[in-house]
């Protein structure tokens, strides 16, 4: 591979003076932008949700302007080459892309044909696709045989990385690839690219989970008022690493929903196995546990998502056992990925939508910090301002019992405070709130209860300092 330089270093991406306008916006997202990534480096991308990312880095593999159209000037160097006319085809070539929406990156069933998918278009000989596959699932702890549909958001998560470093091209960019993984994964994948940055690979990763981020990188780069910044001070983000101190405690009521000995059987296993649990009127409790453990299968189960196997499921939000009209309306589930979830025109009428009243709509508006895109399409929303989306839509029916599914990824600091404050405030009114997460920036305040699951049991149960405890 040929190189390009500058005073003897070998650069892998260089953008000079980018502006950028999507179609059809009054104002422009990014503007004079410059960055240069060296071979060698290994990159953090960060700044508040919303302030273009996921934008430059479209702008980098071609996405933008030939994919999601608008206004581009200025150049996009790739390995020395001015590429900013080459399409995506001919940039994929360089530069292994992992989007943020696992779900958007995976085409075949089963997970060693995924893998061999992008090796494929790349000509690799067959037998070398064999050793990659092997080699990228070992490293990031995927069965080569597993069946994708089957497998929970961190694992899809894993397998689309895989599946883009075992196309070996030396430029790696990566949208929130923490996202939704459990801290031993982040860990392991942090591990692996930052090897590869020691063997000359060029990393440039957008994250905001920075206080498992950060003593991997070499260098540290924000977005602020539609320009990047860059910083060999790794300490610069500090201020977006500590976690949440709070001192709301919720209240316990009246039983809601009390679960005896369930299981629910799926892909030849048990994922919920013989497990007892209650939720309780204004409690707030966090479910923690690796990825495949069962959170959310569990959270499925009692929402009444997923049909039991074993056990049974009591309930007193409804007078009805059944998982009707009346079930969902005061049972509220918030997704693991919020593209499934919103389907209204507009984002006002999205959070309009379950709200008992216009005013209920603007408050969560307001107070999720979606203020001003009210009349976006809320599927054109960057994806921490669709996550904040969908908790909106949901609190803004005033469910009796909410369920949140990683609900802070993607999101930045003072995003992620308003995030939790809000949470709480509907908590304080009553409401039961269960929640999965692997973000350790707010789990112990999210918690007054924290349940730890492994292969599908609870195997331990604490205050909220279990939470600090686990995902340290």
């Amino acid at each position: 591979m040929r190189f390009g330089r500058c005073d003897d270093v070998e650069i892998a991406i260089k953008l000079n003076d980018i502006t950028f306008k999507y179609s059809g916006a009054s104002d422009n997202v990014l503007e004079n932008v410059n960055l240069t990534l060296n071979y060698g480096e290994f990159a953090l991308l960060s700044g508040v949700s919303g302030e273009g990312k996921s934008t430059l880095l479209s702008i980098i593999n071609g996405v933008i302007p030939f994919v999601n159209s608008g206004k581009l000037s200025g150049s996009v160097e790739i390995d020395g080459k001015d590429v900013t006319k080459e399409k995506v085809s001919n940039r994929s070539k360089l530069i292994g892309t992992v989007l943020q929406n696992a779900d958007e990156q995976i085409v075949y069933d089963y997970v060693s044909d995924e893998i061999a998918f992008g090796c494929e278009n790349l000509n690799v000989a067959p037998n070398e696709i064999e050793n990659r596959i092997d080699k990228y699932t070992s490293l990031l702890k995927i069965d080569k045989s597993a069946r994708t549909r089957r497998m929970s958001g961190g694992q899809k998560q894993r397998l689309i990385t895989a599946s883009t470093l075992a196309m070996e091209q030396r430029i790696i960019i990566l949208d929130e690839p923490l996202a939704n993984l459990d801290t031993v994964g982040a860990h392991i994948l942090l591990g692996a690219l930052k090897r590869l940055a020691d063997i000359g690979y060029a990393i440039l990763v957008v994250e905001h989970r920075i206080d498992i981020v950060k003593n991997y990188v070499d260098k540290v780069m924000w977005i602020e008022n539609k320009r990047v910044f860059t910083s060999d001070n790794k300490d610069t983000l500090y201020g977006t690493v500590k976690p949440i101190e709070s001192s709301y405690k919720g209240t316990q009521g009246k039983m809601l929903i009390e679960a005896e000995n369930i299981s629910f059987f799926a892909g030849g296993r048990n994922i919920i196995d013989g497990l007892n649990m209650e939720i309780k009127a204004g409690e707030r409790i966090v479910l923690l546990g690796e990825n495949g453990c069962g959170k959310t299968t569990l959270m499925r189960t009692l929402a009444k998502l997923n049909k039991l196997s074993g056990g049974k499921i009591t309930q007193s939000v409804t007078k009805s056992d059944r998982a009707n009209s009346k079930w969902f309306s005061l049972v509220g589930y918030v997704y693991q990925n919020p593209t499934y979830q919103l389907f209204m025109p507009t984002l006002l009428s999205e959070i309009s939508y379950k709200a008992k009243n216009e005013k209920t709509a603007e408050e969560m508006i307001k107070a999720f910090g979606l203020e001003g895109l009210e009349q976006r399409h809320p599927q054109s929303l960057s994806e921490g301002q669709k996550r904040r989306a969908s908790i909106a839509a949901i609190c803004a029916g005033e469910p009796k019992v909410l369920f949140l599914d990683e609900p802070t990824v993607g999101q930045d600091y003072m995003n992620l405070c308003k995030i939790v404050d809000t949470i709480n405030s509907i908590n304080n009114l009553g409401t039961a709130v269960v929640t999965v997460t692997h973000d350790r920036r707010c789990a112990a305040a999210l918690a007054d209860r924290v349940l730890i699951m492994n292969n599908g049991k609870i195997i331990k149960e604490g205050d909220s300092s279990l939470a600090d405890e686990f995902l340290k």
